[in-house]
């Protein structure tokens, strides 16, 4: 009895139904990764999208073993119509993923025409980035020639820019770089600057064979690209090259001082080491001690101490100028002279060392001392 009352307090809620939205995929990925194969049991939400689309209800249509037959039952029109919806874009990503080549072929030769919009549309877009994935490169080229004319644009949109950089990214063939090139003509340096479209550019210049083409429209603007902060981004994708290199050495005191500008002459120095030593100790000779309290240019100072050559160039000016008092009073003084300690061998550390115990009675900043103290114990 007792048993039987404990039993009776026991009460079970029905399981509510989710609503709807709670079964919407995210639409934040790129690819199939993630995304159900299944999608039977839901089948209720997505069925009037492709009743819509062809005329009647194809529920029967789905599961894995039929996508053949759901391709064949589609129009050109109808596949390009699916694509702009966010359930019909799924199931296209879901068909293309298990499709046998023809089939591929019959979707390729229905969107080609239509890249342009597909390539920008909220859902359409995401079918695009499965397609390309496993077209021919046939195809593919198929692709890029059908909205050729629209590439600026789609390069310019928040969702094309990366559908485009997906494209650009598996690019092997050298018709593909000429209609790149065709494509980008006269365009590389505003496009550098664009919130979206400088992604795009950076793309260009990781996967292309032939640079050049970007290259030769920024030669004459590296100051300007550099001290953007979108346009500093594409300017150290080809600080390998030459000619950037000595642009960037060029305006290199105007760009250490610059909040996006002293990253470009970072990077030069991290690349080029002790091959552009002479030209940046000409870019800062006598004035080291002031670029070293200066911000953004003893980030510089700091990373060009890390190269044997400058850094004995460095240390011999400012030593010999008195400037070291300079450089300890100083919150980023003292940066710079901790790494020169770190990396500087056994005479350098003896050298500043005394130096500094020249001066330290001079050095009353409380605020400073724990700075001190450490670039005191790596100079022993």
């Amino acid at each position: 009895m007792e048993r039987g009352k404990k039993q009776a307090n026991y009460t079970f809620k029905k399981r509510e139904k989710k609503p709807a939205d709670f079964y919407e995929d995210d639409f934040t990925g790129k690819s199939l990764e993630g995304i159900n194969t299944s999608v039977s049991s839901h089948s209720d939400i997505y069925i009037p999208c492709y009743s819509q689309c062809i005329g009647g209800s194809i529920e029967n249509l789905y599961g894995p073993d039929q996508d053949s037959l759901f391709l064949d039952s589609l129009s050109s029109e109808n596949i390009v119509f699916m694509a702009k919806t966010k359930a019909g874009s799924k199931r296209l990503q879901q068909c293309i993923a298990k499709s046998r080549p023809e089939e591929i072929e019959k979707i390729v030769s229905s969107v080609a025409p239509n890249m342009g919009e597909l390539m920008i549309d909220l859902y359409g877009n995401y079918m695009c980035q499965t397609l390309v994935q496993s077209c021919s490169s046939c195809q593919r080229l198929a692709l890029l020639s059908g909205m050729r004319n629209s590439v600026i644009n789609i390069a310019r949109n928040s969702r094309g820019t990366h559908a485009l950089q997906n494209l650009i990214s598996i690019a092997n063939l050298a018709e593909e770089e000429v209609i790149y090139q065709q494509c980008f003509s006269g365009q590389i340096l505003t496009l550098s600057k664009d919130p979206n479209a400088s992604h795009v550019i950076q793309r260009l210049l990781m996967t292309v064979k032939n640079k050049y083409f970007v290259i030769k429209e920024i030669l004459g603007h590296v100051k300007e690209l550099a001290m953007d902060k979108l346009g500093l981004c594409v300017i150290k994708k080809c600080v390998k090259d030459p000619q950037i290199f000595n642009e960037i050495l060029e305006h290199c005191l105007v760009l250490m001082q610059d909040p996006y500008g002293n990253y470009a002459v970072q990077n030069v120095l991290e690349t080029w080491k002790e091959e552009c030593a002479f030209e940046f100790i000409s870019s800062i000779q006598g004035k080291t001690a002031q670029l070293c309290i200066q911000k953004y240019a003893s980030n510089v100072m700091e990373k060009a101490m890390k190269i044997e050559n400058i850094r004995q160039a460095i240390i011999r000016e400012l030593i010999n100028e008195g400037k070291i008092d300079l450089l300890l009073g100083s919150q980023y003084g003292c940066y710079v002279m901790r790494t020169a300690a770190i990396e500087s061998d056994r005479n350098a550390r003896l050298e500043m060392a005394e130096a500094i115990s020249l001066i330290a009675p001079k050095l009353h900043n409380a605020k400073l001392q724990s700075q001190w103290d450490e670039i005191m114990s790596n100079l022993r």
